[in-house]
C-alpha cells in the first residue's frame, strides 16, 4: 500500500522547503516505486508509491486540477473500481491503465465531502481545495490504512506514519501517559480511539473524515456499524448462497496483483476460508498460492491446555484439498522473540498489543518478501464479522430481555448439540456469566493488595496510582475483577473496533517489506451482509459460528470446518524466550539503569518474571509472564526515546 503526507499553514505563511523535504525523507521508504510532491506556498501534499496492482504502475500523485483548484493525494486500492469505472464511463480499453488514485480523484471532484461513502476498499486520501482554502482528509471504513495528524494552529499536518510528523520542528516527542498506562495494563475498554501514544498526535479513526479551514476543524463519522440494516431473504439457502457469493467477491478483488499473492493460514475458520477461496479462484488460472503457517519449535500443550498449540496439521488439510496451495511452515528457528519486538517497534514507532506474536508476524512478512510476493492476504477481522459466534452471553440475555421461549429453545439446542445435561447447559450459559465476576471479586477480597494487572503487566504501581488507573478500570467494568456480562451486539461491535487498529499495523509492517497486506474479512459489502442477517443463523441448531461453517461445508475440510477447539498462536513463546537468555538479561539491565524508564515501568516485576520463567515454568502463568516481559520491553524502548 502506498503512503501520503502533507501540511498546511492556516495563516498563509509559506512552508519552508527544508521542512517539507524532512517529511519526505522520513516517509521515503514507503515509496519504493517513486515519490512525488506538490508544494505551493502554504500548502503541500506528497505521495509515496508502492506498485502492487497492474494499474498502480500508471499512478501519478498528487493530481492537480487547475480548473477546479483541487489537488489530491491518495493511497488507495479499491474493491469497487469496476462499478466506479462504469459510473464515470471510463472506456474498457482505458481501464487497465487507469489507477485507483485517479478514480478517487474523480469521486471527490463529483461528491466532495460525501465521497468516502462511495469508496470501498483500503484507502486514505487528502484533497486540498485551493480556491476555498479547505483541506479534506479521510480514511477507509474499517481502517485498513493508517493516517495520523497534528493540529495546532496555524499548522495542520498529516501522514501515513507519525515519523513524518516528527520531522517537523513544531512537533515534539511528548508521551501521552494515559495511553501508555492503558497499554501496559491492557485496558482497552472505554478509550478514545483517536488517541495515540504521543500527546500532540492523533490517529484519524476508521470511517472518519476531517475538514480543515483557517477557522475550524470538523471531524465527521461517515459510516458506522449501527448504520447497517437487517434484512430478510426468502430461505435459509439464500442467506448461505448470498454470504458465499459476497465472500468469493471479497477475496477475488483482493487477488488483483502484478505479482505473487500469498496468504497467512492458521487452523481457524477465517484464514482457512480466505485461503480456500483464494486457492479456488487462482486454481482456475493455474496459479500457485503460497500459504504461510507459524508452527512451534517446542511442544506447548502443557502451557496452553485446551487449545491447539500446533496449527500445522489442520492448516495442512486445507492445503491438501487445493493442489495449487504451496504450504510453507514458518518455524522462526533463528528469530528471537525479544529482537522481533525491537524490530517491530523500530517499524511502527510505538508499542503494539500483540508483542508475543511479533516474532512469527515479522518472519512471515520476511519470508513472503523473499519469495517475491507483493501481496499478503489475511483473515484478521473475521471474528466479529464473518465468523461471529453469536456472543458469549447470548442465551443469558435472551432470558434477561424477556425472550423466555427463545431462551429455552436456544438452551435446549445447545444441550443437544454438545451432548450436555440440563445442569451443564444452565451452568455454562446462565450461572457462569452471572457468578463469574462475583467469584473474581471474591479472589480480590482474599488478595486485596494485589493490583488488578499484577499477573500480566509491568506498569509502575506509583505511575498507575498517579493516573487513577484502578478507579478508571473499575468504572469501565474492565476485566478481570470488575466485569459484567456483555450484551451480544455490544460485544460484537467491540470485537470489530478493538481489532480494527490491526489494519494500520499491517500497513506499517507491509510497508517495511514492500508488501500490500489485504484482508477480505474487512470488506465493507461482505460485512454489511454478515451484520444484516438474522442473529439466529450464527447459532443455528445450537452451535457457534454456524453461519460460516454451514456456508463453507464442503469447501473447507470437515476437520477444519467443524472444529470447536481454538488455536493458540505463539504458544511456545515462553520457551523461545529462554533460548535467548543472555539477550533478555542484557535488556533488563539496560531498562533497570534508565531512571526515566523506571518512572513508568516496574523493572522489579520484569526481573521477577524473568527469574520465574527460568526457575519455574508454570503452565498457568507462562504466557502471562512472556507477555509481561515482551510488552514491558517494548514500552521501555518507547519511553527510552525521550
Amino acid at each position: 500500500m502506498s503512503a501520503i503526507f502533507g501540511m498546511l499553514y492556516l495563516d498563509d505563511r509559506p512552508i519552508k522547503p527544508e521542512d517539507f523535504q524532512a517529511m519526505l525523507q522520513a516517509i521515503n521508504n514507503w515509496g519504493p516505486d517513486g515519490t512525488n510532491v506538490y508544494l505551493n506556498g502554504y500548502a503541500g501534499l506528497g505521495h509515496c508509491l508502492l506498485c502492487t496492482t497492474p494499474e498502480s504502475h500508471h499512478e501519478k500523485m498528487p493530481i492537480v486540477n487547475s480548473e477546479s483548484g483541487i489537488i489530491i493525494t491518495a493511497a488507495a486500492r479499491l474493491d469497487n473500481r469496476d462499478k466506479l469505472c462504469e459510473l464515470f464511463q471510463i472506456p474498457q480499453a482505458d481501464r487497465p491503465s487507469f489507477p485507483d488514485g485517479r478514480i478517487v480523484n474523480l469521486v471527490f471532484e463529483r461528491f466532495r465531502e460525501d465521497s468516502p461513502k462511495y469508496l470501498f476498499g483500503d484507502w486514505s486520501f487528502a484533497a486540498w481545495d485551493k480556491k476555498n482554502r479547505k483541506l479534506f482528509v479521510a480514511r477507509d471504513h474499517m481502517g485498513c490504512t493508517s493516517l495520523f495528524y497534528y493540529y495546532k494552529p496555524p499548522l495542520f499536518a498529516f501522514a501515513s506514519t507519525q515519523k513524518a510528523l516528527f520531522a517537523l520542528p513544531e512537533v515534539s516527542y511528548k508521551i501521552d501517559e494515559w495511553q501508555l498506562a492503558r497499554y501496559l495494563a491492557i485496558f482497552i475498554e472505554d478509550q478514545e480511539e483517536s488517541r495515540t501514544f504521543w500527546h500532540d498526535i492523533k490517529l484519524l479513526r476508521p470511517s472518519h473524515c476531517l475538514t480543515i479551514t483557517p477557522e475550524t476543524i470538523n471531524l465527521k463519522k461517515y459510516w458506522g456499524l449501527n448504520d447497517i440494516p437487517s434484512f430478510r431473504l426468502k430461505s435459509d439457502d439464500d442467506y448461505l448462497e448470498g454470504f458465499l457469493e459476497q465472500f468469493r467477491r471479497a477475496v477475488r478483488v483482493r487477488l488483483r496483483s502484478d505479482g505473487i499473492v500469498a496468504t497467512t493460514l492458521s487452523c481457524g475458520l477465517d484464514s482457512g476460508t480466505v485461503t480456500a477461496l483464494a486457492a479456488e479462484a487462482l486454481q482456475e488460472k493455474g496459479i500457485k498460492l503460497p500459504a504461510f503457517t507459524s508452527v512451534p519449535l517446542y511442544p506447548a500443550d502443557h502451557l496452553v491446555p485446551g487449545a491447539i498449540t500446533n496449527e500445522w496439521e489442520l492448516a495442512n488439510s486445507v492445503a491438501k484439498k487445493y493442489r495449487n496451495i504451496d504450504h510453507i511452515p514458518v518455524r522462526s528457528e533463528t528469530v528471537s522473540p525479544l529482537k522481533s519486538v525491537h524490530d517491530m517497534f523500530s517499524i511502527i514507532g510505538s508499542p503494539i498489543h500483540a508483542a508475543v506474536n511479533a516474532f512469527w508476524l515479522f518472519d512471515i512478512h520476511r519470508q513472503a518478501k523473499e519469495l517475491g510476493a507483493g501481496v499478503l492476504i489475511t483473515g484478521q477481522l473475521g471474528n466479529g464479522g464473518v465468523s461471529w459466534s453469536g456472543g458469549s452471553n447470548r442465551i443469558l440475555f435472551l432470558f434477561m430481555n424477556g425472550y423466555w421461549k427463545k431462551g429455552l429453545q436456544a438452551l435446549r439446542q445447545y444441550k443437544i448439540k454438545h451432548g450436555y445435561s440440563w445442569r451443564q447447559a444452565i451452568k455454562r450459559h446462565i450461572l457462569a456469566p452471572v457468578l463469574g465476576p462475583v467469584w473474581k471479586k471474591r479472589s480480590k477480597v482474599l488478595h486485596p493488595f494485589d493490583p488488578v494487572w499484577g499477573q500480566y503487566s509491568a506498569i509502575n504501581p506509583k505511575f498507575a496510582d498517579h493516573l487513577g488507573l484502578k478507579k478508571a478500570m473499575k468504572a469501565a467494568k474492565h476485566e478481570p475483577f470488575f466485569a459484567k456480562p456483555k450484551q451480544p451486539l455490544w460485544e460484537r461491535h467491540r470485537i470489530l473496533e478493538i481489532n480494527s487498529p490491526l489494519g494500520y499495523i499491517h500497513h506499517f509492517i507491509g510497508s517495511a517489506f514492500s508488501l500490500d497486506v489485504r484482508d477480505p474479512t474487512a470488506d465493507i459489502e461482505l460485512l454489511n451482509f454478515c451484520m444484516g442477517v438474522p442473529e439466529e443463523l450464527h447459532n443455528f441448531d445450537g452451535g457457534e459460528r454456524m453461519f460460516i461453517k454451514r456456508a463453507m461445508n464442503g469447501i473447507l475440510p470437515d476437520e477444519v470446518c467443524w472444529n470447536r477447539i481454538r488455536g493458540k498462536q505463539a504458544a511456545d513463546v515462553a520457551l523461545r524466550i529462554l533460548d535467548y537468555g543472555q539477550e533478555m538479561e542484557s535488556e533488563l539491565q539496560m531498562l533497570e539503569t534508565d531512571k526515566t524508564v523506571g518512572d513508568y515501568i516496574d523493572c522489579k516485576a520484569m526481573r521477577k518474571a524473568w527469574q520465574d520463567l527460568q526457575n519455574n515454568l508454570n503452565p498457568k502463568t507462562a504466557n502471562n509472564t512472556a507477555s509481561l516481559l515482551l510488552r514491558g520491553s517494548m514500552a521501555g524502548r518507547f519511553v527510552k526515546k525521550l
